[in-house]
Parts: structure tokens; C-alpha cells; sequence
């Protein structure tokens, strides 16, 4: 059942956040809060409510324009609720959910621990990985979990107004990556990107971030953090992207090519394989690209055009399609006696 068939057609959207750094689901969000100018009739009000006070909460003021922003224990009373969004509930926080609406949660780490509470008043989990779905499904009743991969947000993430010019021989490319997991592999993609003649950036934090600085950092532009809602500006200042999952259809919304290069190197996402790497989530896993090749897969990357690959993103990750795969801004159908 899509989750439309639940909702009313009149009245509020309630999005409800734990604490989380960095938050990975951002365009997610925004995007449901998003709806209510898109499909005024179905969503007239939104509400992002955080139980962890708003100074430490990151989607206080990109949400601000999109809805009403709270701390819980601060919120008015909101009235009638067709929907609730939570992301990382809390039992406090979902004790004080409005009662008799239905209740979605995004499962934004694979490994996520939700107490009874939490899963007993939930009636979806949303995964955005086949691993959390493998994960979570020995944990979660089968029933409540939906499998949504990662979307993204075409209205931000868009072609560049005056493109800079090109380079093919020495492109510029930024390998966008976190480096906190799989460090053997992101060594060895790093490597073969600095024998690639490559004019090269790389972006991301964690535990490996000191040990590429010391043994690279005169090699490339090593950079730890860009928050989540300037990511797009940032993008348009290369030639290449090399990253996985949200960030490769990140970069494809920019008109940019990408090389998959997550749990292993899976080469270039292209429209003939693009679905190929939707199925392990553009992670690379269990694909293995021969990473001698990289330079031969720069040189096709850059003879896709902007539009081509702008194309991708529209027809395989627009966050409208992720939403409408669980039904929001659709007409609910007729109740019939």
C-alpha cells in the first residue's frame, strides 16, 4: 500500500528529527516539506520539530524556508496531522507524536536500532541502501520496510549557468568520498587518480583524512567538509566527479560525469549501466572495475555532454520519483462506502 492511501488531502505534514550531524537525508526532507507548495491541496502547513534543541539541529535553517521550525518541547499545537517524517527516533520522540496519523521513518545509518516503541508506531521504514534493507529485515517486520534508493534534488542541483571551459588533457576532478570505511579501497582509487594526470580534489573527513595530508597533501586539494545545502555550488567548479551513491547523481544533476568509486571502483556511470549500478546503490560493490582502465574512463567521461548526464539523474534519481514511490503529493482515491 502507498502510503497516499493513508493521507487526507487538507491538512499538515509533520517532520520530526533526532539530533544528526552532517545530516545525509537533507534534500529528503526538505523535499517532503517542499511538497505543500507543489501540491498545495494535498500538504497546506509543514512542521520540522527537533527534540535536541535547534542550536544543535543542521536542518534548522535550510528548513526555515520550506516550514514551521520548533523545538518539541517549545511547538504549538499543531492540529490535525495527516503525515509524520521522523529521522532517528527517539521513544521521547515518538511519545509525543500527534496519535492517529500514520508515521514514516528514514533509516539514515544501515545499522540503525529501533526500540518496539519506535516499530510499533511507525508504519514505514524507508531504506535508501540494499544493505540497511538486508540489514534491518532480520529486525523490522518485513511489511513495514520499503526499499527507496537515493534521490536527488533537481531544482538545486542544476547545469551550470556559463560552464567553464574544459581541459580534457588534465581535467579537473574531485573524488568525494568518506573516510572513515573501506580506507584500503579509497587508498587504491586515490593512487591511481594521482598517476591519471589529473588536476585532483578530494573532499571528505574521517579517520584517513591526516594520513592522505601527510603522505599527498602536496599532490592534491585535500578539503575535510562543504555543508550539505552548498554542495551544488561547489560542484560546478570541476570537470569530473569521482564519488558514490547521492554523490554521483549529485554530480550527474550537474551535468557532470562520474566515476562510481565507493565499496570498490565500479568505473563510469553511463546510460547504458546506470541501472546496473542502481541495483548495489552506486557503491561499486561486487563490481570491480579494472582500475588500470581509470584513465581510459576519465577520457570517455569527458565526452558525455552536460545533458546527457543531466538526463541520467532526471530519469533515475529525481527525488520527486523517490517520493512518489510511497505515494506523497498523490490523489488519495475514493473512499468507497
Amino acid at each position: 500500500m502507498k502510503l497516499a492511501d493513508y493521507v487526507p488531502t487538507a491538512h499538515g505534514l509533520c517532520v520530526v528529527s533526532h539530533f544528526v550531524a552532517g545530516d545525509a537525508n537533507e534534500p529528503l526532507v526538505r523535499s517532503f516539506c517542499s511538497r505543500q507548495s507543489a501540491v498545495p491541496r494535498q500538504i497546506r502547513t509543514s512542521w520540522a520539530l527537533s527534540d535536541e534543541g535547534l542550536s544543535g539541529f543542521p536542518l534548522a535553517e535550510p528548513l526555515k524556508k520550506y516550514a514551521h521550525v520548533f523545538e518539541l518541547d517549545e511547538a504549538p499545537q499543531l492540529g490535525t496531522v495527516d503525515l509524520v517524517l521522523v529521522d532517528q527516533p527517539t521513544d521521547k520522540l515518538v511519545k509525543s507524536l500527534p496519535a492517529g496519523c500514520p508515521a514514516i521513518c528514514i533509516i539514515h545509518k544501515k545499522d540503525s536500532v529501533y526500540s518496539r516503541e519506535v516499530q510499533d508506531r511507525c508504519d514505514q521504514f524507508l531504506c535508501v541502501t540494499d544493505a540497511a534493507l538486508e540489514y534491518q529485515s532480520t529486525r523490522i517486520p518485513l511489511g513495514k520496510l520499503r526499499m527507496v534508493h537515493h534521490g536527488v534534488d533537481l531544482e538545486r542541483f542544476k547545469l551550470a549557468n556559463e560552464p567553464e571551459g574544459k581541459n580534457n588533457a588534465q581535467p579537473k576532478l574531485l573524488f568525494y568520498t568518506r573516510l572513515n570505511r573501506q580506507e584500503a579501497t579509497t587508498w587504491r582509487i586515490l593512487e591511481q587518480l594521482l598517476l591519471c594526470n589529473v588536476r585532483l580534489t578530494m573532499l571528505g573527513d574521517g579517520e584517513a583524512f591526516w594520513k592522505i595530508s601527510d603522505k599527498y597533501g602536496r599532490d592534491l586539494t585535500l578539503i575535510n567538509h562543504i555543508p550539505c545545502h552548498s554542495i551544488h555550488n561547489f560542484l560546478h567548479h570541476f570537470d569530473i566527479v569521482a564519488s558514490a551513491g547521492r554523490g554521483v547523481f549529485e554530480a550527474l544533476a550537474c551535468g557532470l560525469p562520474a566515476l562510481c568509486a565507493g565499496y570498490e571502483y565500479g568505473g563510469l556511470v553511463l546510460p547504458n549501466n546506470i541501472r546496473r549500478h542502481m541495483e548495489v546503490n552506486i557503491t561499486g560493490y561486487r563490481m570491480a572495475a579494472d582500475l588500470v582502465r581509470m584513465r581510459e574512463d576519465i577520457d570517455m567521461a569527458m565526452s558525455l555532454s552536460p545533458e546527457t548526464c543531466r538526463l541520467m539523474a532526471s530519469e533515475h534519481g529525481s527525488v520527486d520519483t523517490f517520493l512518489d514511490r510511497i505515494g506523497i503529493g498523490e490523489k488519495r482515491p475514493p473512499i468507497v462506502a
